[in-house]
């Protein structure tokens, strides 16, 4: 977040502005109930589901479990949080922009009623040689309602032009917590992070990716000698998803577009009659500024503490507080292994250097820490035991989980944790792994930045 600011205000105004933010207290970690006894997990799906229904899945899922995994996990997260899990539906991993660009942009072409979307950054975005821009005109024009809500601090950079063309031609755009002289601290600081896009009610888009020119390549083609990494082909991770949590999806964006008091949009009008579309168990983790609980947060905790076996993290923004440290550090001395692909450069390395000053007590710990030199990295992803994934906007630093509007899908499903793991072993094979003492060999200027930067990682 602090990247963006920066763009837009001298640096000694953003860190005083935002410094001065009371900063809410993360969440303590969940608790399983001290019976141990497995839990009939809350469930939703096309239509009511009864105890029967929900009692065979839950053993299902224990079944599933590596070890228990899923029955711990699950069970602390049904005492802190009212998401339930959502079944009957369909998911596409999509990696870096160009392929979610294709998917996305196919959807959008398709829709026949409307198209919220929900972005960080809104920009003009290519697949190929269409613009998004000329996609959504082109679908208003035959009848398509599109609604836009946008970060106004995220979305800064966005050309005046851009957004009048879009308004002109019909679009519906809304900036979330728009700055003006008059704003307050707490909407200085307070942004939605979330990239969301939902079609028709039935299929919607999640993960990292934003709107913007940044992903009009793939990062897999990338080469050490090519243009400025932090001007296009990042690595990013994205998902598609069909079923009963596209409406679930839908009432998030009608939440957020409402609590913004945008224009009227009635939810009976956009949000149809759920459908089956696959079998695999989804959870929604959404984080509010304005809500106590931050469930990417105790979900990512939660898991990592019930973790058996492997944790492999993918993480673009690392400055994680104790709680998350100790649960990594934890997690080894039970004899898990525990693998973190971090970023080497970012479009703003004061975070890359908050991160570094947790290095040496990962290491020491055993945690194995690689980091992506090569390309600008921008996933956020986690894969546990083989058999819980998540992925989303919410990276792993305090103004993440405290102060944005957030969203993570968790999937539930060993052939999806499969292709995570495979993602995350071809990423791992590109990036350069970092020592312990290889590390303590680094120069002292090193330090220096590290002890700097990570006295502001609360603003970060």
């Amino acid at each position: 977040m602090l990247s963006t600011l920066f763009r837009i205000a001298p640096v000694g105004l953003v860190l005083f502005a935002v410094g001065c933010a009371s900063f809410r207290p993360l969440p303590p970690a969940p608790q399983v109930p001290a019976s141990g006894k497995p839990q009939t997990l809350a469930m939703i799906g096309t239509g009511p589901i009864d105890a029967s229904t929900r009692e065979r899945v839950t053993r299902q899922l224990i079944a599933l479990g590596a070890d228990n995994m899923l029955t711990t996990h699950l069970a602390a997260m049904q005492t802190v949080s009212d998401s339930p899990l959502i079944v009957g539906n369909r998911v596409q991993l999509l990696v870096d922009g160009p392929s979610a660009y294709q998917a996305m942009f196919a959807a959008i072409a398709a829709a026949r009623e409307h198209v919220n979307i929900e972005m960080y950054i809104f920009d003009e975005a290519f697949h190929g040689k269409q613009k998004l821009s000329d996609l959504l005109i082109e679908r208003v024009t035959h009848g398509v309602t599109i609604n836009v809500l946008y970060d106004s601090v995220g979305s800064s950079n966005t050309p005046a032009d851009f957004l009048e063309r879009l308004k002109n031609a019909g679009v519906t755009l809304c900036a979330f917590n728009p700055l003006t002289p008059t704003s307050k601290t707490m909407e200085f600081t307070q942004r939605d992070h979330r990239k969301i896009v939902v079609v028709d009610g039935h299929r919607a888009f999640a993960g990292g990716i934003n709107f913007s020119s940044t992903y009009s390549s793939s990062s897999r083609r990338r080469t050490a000698k090519s243009i400025d990494a932090t001007k296009d082909g990042w690595r990013d991770t994205h998902i598609e998803v069909a079923g009963p949590v596209s409406a679930a999806m839908q009432r998030l964006f009608l939440e957020s577009w409402t609590k913004q008091k945008c224009t009227d949009m009635p939810a009976r009008e956009y949000v149809p009659a759920s459908q089956d579309a696959g079998d695999t168990l989804l959870r929604l983790a959404a984080a509010s500024a304005d809500s106590r609980r931050n469930e990417p947060y105790l979900a990512a905790l939660s898991a990592i503490n019930a973790a058996r076996h492997t944790v492999d993290l993918t993480m673009a923004y690392f400055a994680p507080d104790n709680q998350l440290e100790d649960a990594v550090r934890d997690a080894v001395q039970r004899g898990v292994r525990v693998r973190l692909l971090l970023s080497g450069l970012s479009d703003f390395n004061g975070i890359v250097e908050a991160g570094r000053a947790h290095y040496t007590r990962l290491l020491k710990a055993g945690v194995q820490i690689h980091e992506e030199q090569r390309v600008l990295l921008h996933a956020k992803t986690l894969e546990v035991d083989g058999i819980w994934s998540t992925i989303g906007s919410a990276n792993w630093d305090w103004i993440s989980f405290a102060h944005n509007d957030e969203l993570n899908v968790e999937v539930i499903d060993k052939g999806f944790a499969a292709r995570m793991r495979e993602l995350f072993e071809s990423d791992l094979a590109r990036a350069t792994p970092i020592t312990l003492s290889e590390w303590r060999k680094r120069p002292l200027s090193r330090k220096l930045r590290e002890r700097f930067w990570v006295m502001w990682e609360r603003v970060l």
